[in-house]
């Protein structure tokens, strides 16, 4: 790691990114004994992606991001997967939606999600 100091803040991202996971139901703990041979050829390595944002005039830190990524290098096409794709809307999508909703009178409303699962439902979603 490239900045010690920053280990214990590094560990806390990396514990509230798990834990997402775990709640969701997007990420379980599996027993390599309990799989048979076919399963064990699909299991694949995963690493933490880490990402320092700085303040853009200032340089000054402005949070540690930390996401768990599929180390997809032993991954086959059409077997492991089929598409590979990342559902991030443009910002042509955002301007869209506030002129309709100007055009029409509608008030909208800001959401901040702190962490995206493809798999997870609206259901998991909590309560605050």
């Amino acid at each position: 790691m490239r900045h010690p100091r920053l280990a214990p803040f590094w560990k806390e991202s990396a514990g509230e990114e798990m834990d997402g996971l775990f709640r969701r139901g997007c990420f379980r703990k599996w027993r390599i004994a309990d799989l048979t041979a076919e399963q064990r050829l699909h299991i694949f390595g995963s690493r933490f992606h880490h990402k320092i944002k700085r303040h853009t005039k200032t340089g000054i830190i402005k949070s540690l991001k930390i996401r768990l990524v599929v180390m997809g290098n032993r991954m086959t096409k059409g077997e492991d997967f089929t598409d590979a794709f990342a559902p991030v809307p443009r910002s042509t999508v955002g301007r869209m939606l506030m002129s309709m909703a100007a055009a029409m009178n509608l008030e909208m409303h800001c959401v901040d999600f702190s962490q995206a699962f493809i798999q997870a439902s609206w259901d998991d979603l909590p309560e605050d």
